[in-house]
């Protein structure tokens, strides 16, 4: 009896079973801020492009605002490649076919100079449109935008 008590309260090995486990902690903590690590990796990467696709977008809005006038009956376009996977591309927005989305009239006075105030009113033109920016990874982002001009003198 004595034998088998001594056998148990031998400490020989113990310290082999406590390494064993730490070293087991170590890895799976050190598995766990790799993958950490990762998907902060992931996360940056598709903030930058999310970021990208909003500025293609945007790029898009632009080109619009540079191509309105009250004759264009259609300023959608084709996808605008712009370099690094993004681009762009001018939408048409509903209910106007195209850009041109109508007029408005209002009284007031006018900004040119010398023209004073204007009873019959002056007109203004409203364009609407949408620019859809793409990036890679499928990132996409569109922008709604209304544009108005004037006065125009009736």
């Amino acid at each position: 009896m004595r034998r088998l008590w001594r056998r148990c309260c031998d400490e020989r090995g113990i310290a082999l079973v406590i390494a064993l486990s730490i070293m087991a902690l170590l890895l799976v903590g050190g598995v766990f801020l790799l993958r950490m690590s990762s998907i902060e990796g992931d996360i940056a990467y598709n903030t930058v492009w999310a970021e990208g696709s909003f500025f293609a977008a945007d790029a898009a809005i632009n080109v619009a605002v540079d191509t309105i006038a009250p004759n264009v009956s259609n300023c959608a376009g084709a996808s605008t490649p712009i370099g690094n996977g993004y681009s762009y591309q001018v939408l048409n927005t509903p209910p106007a076919p195209g850009c041109f989305a109508g007029t408005q009239q209002e009284a007031g006075y006018s900004l040119g100079s010398g023209t004073g105030y204007n009873p019959a009113g002056f007109v203004f033109y409203t364009f609407s449109f949408t620019g859809s920016g793409t990036g890679p990874r499928s990132a996409q982002r569109t922008i709604d935008a209304q544009a108005t001009y004037g006065p125009i003198a009736q």
